[in-house]
């Protein structure tokens, strides 16, 4: 309490700090491609969500190679990754239900399927939005 004018003092806010990205730019440029088929062993992403970013002769010959995916092949990755955790934070973290909902078409999409909508970054920005819109009980 503030004694020289009788009333509480006014708590301080603390200071916000911006978030920090996922991945860096290095990191995405360093991104090794056998990552890529160590996700879709685990199950996080299918054949058909890599092949919308990089093409299998292409990951294949990487893999061999050991280089790591272009820059633009990591960014997909790295997205297609986000939109993943999204849902999976949706579903707490159920894999069956979380893969259910980001390859079927859903109707506050205009029936498009999420995970071909993240190919692009403005197509994920959209899943992420309904993503949520869920979460905070908002369904559209």
């Amino acid at each position: 309490m503030n004694k020289s004018l009788g009333r509480a003092a006014k708590p301080q806010t603390p200071q916000r700090q911006a978030p920090q990205p996922v991945l860096t730019h290095a990191a995405l440029a360093s991104m090794p491609a056998a990552y890529v088929r160590a996700l879709e062993a685990d199950g996080v992403l299918t054949r058909a969500d890599i092949r919308m970013i990089i093409p299998d002769r292409t990951l294949n010959r990487r893999i061999a190679q050991n280089q790591p995916l272009k820059l633009d092949e990591a960014d997909g990755i790295t997205r297609l990754l986000r939109v993943h955790a999204h849902a999976m934070r949706l579903y707490d973290d159920r894999a069956e239900l979380a893969q259910k909902w980001l390859h079927s078409p859903i109707p506050a999409l205009g029936d498009a399927i999420p995970m071909e909508l993240a190919r692009t970054d403005a197509g994920a920005r959209e899943v992420e939005t309904i993503l949520g819109r869920m979460e905070h009980g908002v369904f559209s």
